[in-house]
């Protein structure tokens, strides 16, 4: 299920947030499914995901985050929502 009330934010180089993770509706997420400046994250175990996701989301699992977030999204003002949900 898309829950209310998804956070969204950027984040420096660093690490550090740049901005306040600022709230997106399921409703402004299914009205934008289809724009290419929005990447949908799904932070759940591959499994999961593989069971089920919302269309156009990446799978980057919790324990991956450190490693991968960098060289998945290197600009840091890219909008992305995670979530960790499936698409009930």
């Amino acid at each position: 299920m898309l829950e209310s009330g998804i956070s969204t934010g950027a984040s420096s180089k660093s690490g550090e947030a740049t901005s306040p993770a600022a709230i997106i509706t399921r409703e402004e997420i299914l009205a934008r499914l289809n724009d290419p400046s929005l990447w949908l994250v799904n932070v759940m175990p591959k499994e999961v995901f593989e069971a089920g996701h919302i269309p156009r989301s990446l799978n980057l699992p919790l324990s991956e985050i450190e490693t991968k977030a960098r060289q998945l999204f290197p600009d840091v003002a890219q909008e992305l929502v995670i979530y960790c949900g499936g698409p009930t």
